[in-house]
């Protein structure tokens, strides 16, 4: 019985992973560019720089990018700056198609509630998307950050802000390097743990309650 739910899976899995690949490949760009805008925007904001525009090139987008305050010195002399920098925009969605396909395959086999399932894919999959966004905003700080060793005049307009630090960066690469790539085990560990505490809720349900013994 063990045997032949884990080839229903694997066949639900494969059988799922071929359309959703191919439509990965249509929609990863418009994806990639929109998670990668949003992210740094947000960076920029808050570091007061502003996107003059952006390009893309070998799959990183090119940001074009400059002071949105003055900079000057006490004897008035202007200081303002414009630079580029480049952010890889598959650092953390090469993953998405196996992701999404064994997350689809687990549920699809769950013997849970339509509802339910419904509620734990639309779950999967906004945590999927917090955990790209989030992934990309420290990639865009600590880039931004290391903008700011290139010129004492950038470092001290930027340093009005906190700087991302080591510490930030290096969850910046743990969930470059490892999340991303672990990204199927997360999402398939958190669907298993929501289909088990179903269960475990329907069973309390179904459950006819106690009833108290009468006094002697």
């Amino acid at each position: 019985m063990q045997k032949s739910s884990v080839l229903k899976l694997f066949g639900l899995f494969l059988a799922l992973f071929l359309p959703i690949l191919g439509s990965w490949i249509y929609i990863k760009d418009y994806y990639n560019r929109f998670i990668t805008n949003l992210a740094f925007e947000l960076g920029a904001h808050y570091y007061d720089l502003r996107i003059v525009d952006s390009t893309t090139k070998d799959g990183s987008l090119v940001f074009h990018i400059k002071n949105s305050l003055p900079m000057r010195d006490i004897a008035g002399k202007s200081h303002d700056f414009e630079l580029e920098t480049a952010i890889d925009m598959e650092a953390v969605t090469f993953n998405v198609p196996m992701t999404l396909a064994l997350l689809l395959a687990i549920i699809l086999t769950a013997g849970i509630p339509f509802r339910k399932k419904r509620e734990i894919v639309f779950k999967g999959v906004l945590f999927l998307f917090l955990l790209h966004i989030g992934s990309m905003l420290l990639f865009s700080l600590c880039t931004i950050a290391e903008i700011a060793q290139t010129n004492p005049y950038i470092h001290f307009y930027l340093s009005r802000h906190y700087l991302a630090g080591e510490a930030l960066c290096a969850l910046k690469d743990f969930l470059i390097n490892y999340a991303a790539r672990f990204e199927p085990f997360l999402i398939a560990l958190y669907a298993w743990f929501e289909i088990h505490r179903q269960k475990i809720s329907e069973r309390a349900a179904d459950r006819p309650p106690s009833t108290p013994k009468s006094p002697a």
